[in-house]
């Protein structure tokens, strides 16, 4: 406690995962997510060598929002006929 309050003394995990372009891969996705993300706005003082990193860990997110539940109604439709 510093002044009354609550001061940070490291980062324990860092979860990040987004929607990006099939022409990019997961590889370079997981670099550029870490160099313009994390150290742009995480303080490096907050991260230390026991700091766990979760950079897209469920791989490629090609389609998302609109397109989801378009895909998703054609399935259920696909289902129901």
């Amino acid at each position: 406690m510093e002044k009354g309050a609550c001061v940070p003394l490291r980062v324990h995990t860092i979860v990040i995962s987004v929607q990006h372009s099939e022409q990019i891969s997961i590889d370079q996705l997981r670099t550029d997510l870490m160099e313009h993300v994390v150290k742009a706005v995480v303080p490096h003082q907050y991260l230390d060598a026991k700091t766990v990193y979760h950079i897209q860990p469920s791989g490629k997110f090609v389609i998302g929002g609109p397109q989801v539940s378009r895909i998703g109604d054609a399935a259920v439709l696909e289902c129901q006929v």
